[in-house]
């Protein structure tokens, strides 16, 4: 449709002119000159001649104001509520801006990063940090969204529907989830095959005739070996599916979203190596790795089979409630006082360990810092002061003093050189240190709602035995018997948080002591290379 048609903006949009977006604020009336852009996009012209596209939700077309007036509002002038925002994230109804059919166009609608500051904004973060100072290690790379939502992470998870017996869903044997004992001693998931994970080549992409652009991941799975393309909004469906169907899973968030300078070539690299550090860590978890919504994710390549799996995967009945319903434990099942034990002390551990790794983020950025700031200044002086020395010294008149003024001249240039080794350091000891900690930052961030989730359970056993009236012994049993399924599954996620930081925290010191040593090394070589530039001292007698 080509028909000018006037309108009136209701609320401001900052639009972004790299992508052909058009900035429009409250009360201005500007020409629509293209309803059919598509996903909720309209092409419009500002009285300046300003050409671009504006999101179709915050325009109302100038003709239907008489008609849609609410009663008893008489002017249209008065400032209009603001779009509704729950928990910092600003939101809109999808639904009302399409056909009226399902909104399920999962290859080719918004992308959940590229398209952020767009129409249908269902999660604009509005505290990521962008810090890319040289020498700075404290960037926040993982941010959760918050919720405002009323209904707590138990409630949600379905913990207490479980509890209480409300569901009876039959499962087969193949959607069991195994919880072993092999020492007697801890709990954990029945191992499986590790999935890794290569990403290569994100490839900028457009649609729209190049009004709109995105960036596409190139995903290469151990499982298969093939490659498929995913957009960022697929990873963030992929999150919320899994935090979804796993309710007591320490479930990583994903990098932070990015509304400005997603298309700089710094930022794609870093994007995609977080996103594969993302996937390889869902590749480590026993159960996570080998679900049905991770192979759905990390094999399909046809667009029809990816929206039949989506909404499969949305109608999971092993999700939630499902999901606990589908664990069977080969092992001992946890009395309450062992469980709440264990559980309380890994609370106790996970807020020390939070504390702890705040303060390593500092003291790393700190290092980096002088690193790259006062060290290396201090040596690049020394270097200049010791060159200009050597050059001084060889004007004098000693034939003799050749040797040492050379000497003194290497000796600058060793100093200056090892200044750059101080400033290039940090990013093989400091940075990989600090985008370690920052992935277990983000997991410990996940923390608190797997430990709502069994602090509930526990509150509602409780509830349950200590009511008044008649009980039934049997179901009270059988109430006893759910929640240990529960407290289970959540100590044996405890204990594969904890075999995962072993591993890792040992591979992280073995990298950054490696690192230093390497550096020293460097610098010793250095020094002793400009020490063997010195004529011994019977020579100059």
């Amino acid at each position: 449709m080509t028909t000018a048609l006037p309108a009136r903006v209701l609320y401001d949009f900052e639009g972004e002119a790299g992508n052909n977006e058009l900035s429009v604020y409250e009360n201005d009336v500007i020409t629509v000159v293209c309803e059919d852009v598509g996903e909720g996009w309209v092409e419009a012209v500002k009285s300046s001649g300003e050409q671009g596209l504006v999101p179709a939700s915050y325009i109302e077309y100038e003709g239907a104001y008489e008609t849609m007036q609410p009663a008893g509002q008489d002017d249209w002038n008065e400032p209009l509520p603001p779009p509704p925002a729950v928990g910092g994230v600003v939101q809109f109804d999808t639904n009302t801006a399409g056909t009226g059919g399902e909104q399920d166009h999962e290859w080719s609608d918004y992308d959940s990063d590229e398209d952020h500051n767009r129409q249908a904004r269902p999660s604009i973060s509005v505290d990521h940090d962008d810090d890319s100072r040289s020498g700075s290690t404290n960037q926040r790379s993982y941010t959760m969204k918050k919720s405002m939502n009323r209904f707590t992470p138990y409630v949600k998870s379905g913990a207490e529907d479980f509890i209480l017996g409300k569901d009876n869903e039959e499962f087969s044997e193949s959607d069991k989830i195994t919880i072993i004992c092999p020492n007697n001693i801890d709990l954990s998931w029945q191992p499986n095959n590790v999935v890794t994970v290569k990403i290569i080549e994100p490839i900028k992409k457009h649609k729209f005739k190049g009004m709109k652009s995105f960036m596409s991941y190139h995903i290469t799975p151990s499982t298969t070996n093939l490659t498929i393309e995913r957009r960022y909004k697929q990873f963030d469906w992929f999150h919320d599916r899994l935090t979804e169907k796993f309710p007591c899973f320490i479930i990583p968030p994903l990098p932070e979203k990015a509304v400005v300078g997603r298309y700089q070539q710094d930022f794609i690299e870093q994007r995609r190596e977080k996103l594969e550090l993302w996937l390889n860590r869902i590749g480590r978890h026993p159960i996570i790795s080998h679900c049905n919504v991770t192979n759905h994710f990390l094999t399909c390549q046809d667009e029809k089979d990816w929206k039949g799996g989506k909404r499969k995967a949305e109608a999971d009945k092993t999700a939630r409630s499902g999901f606990f319903m589908t664990v069977k434990c080969d092992a001992h099942l946890p009395d309450n006082l062992t469980s709440e034990s264990y559980v309380g002390s890994f609370s106790v551990f996970h807020k020390k360990m939070e504390g702890t790794l705040d303060k390593l983020v500092k003291q790393n950025d700190d290092y980096a810092g002088k690193m790259t700031g006062g060290i290396k200044h201090m040596y690049s002086k020394y270097g200049s002061i010791f060159k200009e020395l050597g050059e001084l010294f060889d004007t004098g008149p000693l034939n003799n003093s050749k040797p040492v003024n050379v000497a003194l001249m290497s000796t600058g240039r060793c100093y200056q050189e090892i200044s750059e080794v101080y400033e290039n350091q940090p990013r093989y000891d400091a940075h990989v240190m600090g985008e370690a900690v920052r992935e277990y930052q983000g997991m410990l961030g996940a923390v608190p709602d797997m430990l709502h989730v069994h602090k509930g359970a526990a509150q509602k056993v409780k509830d349950y035995t200590q009511r008044e009236g008649e009980k039934d012994a049997e179901e009270e049993q059988n109430v006893l018997q759910r929640y240990s399924t529960i407290s289970a599954a959540v100590m044996s996620e405890i204990n594969h948080f904890h075999s995962e930081r072993n591993i890792d925290f040992n591979t992280m010191m073995r990298g950054f002591l490696q690192s230093q040593i390497d550096f020293h090394k460097n610098v010793v070589q250095k020094l002793e290379h400009a020490l063997s530039q010195y004529p011994a001292p019977s020579s100059l007698e």
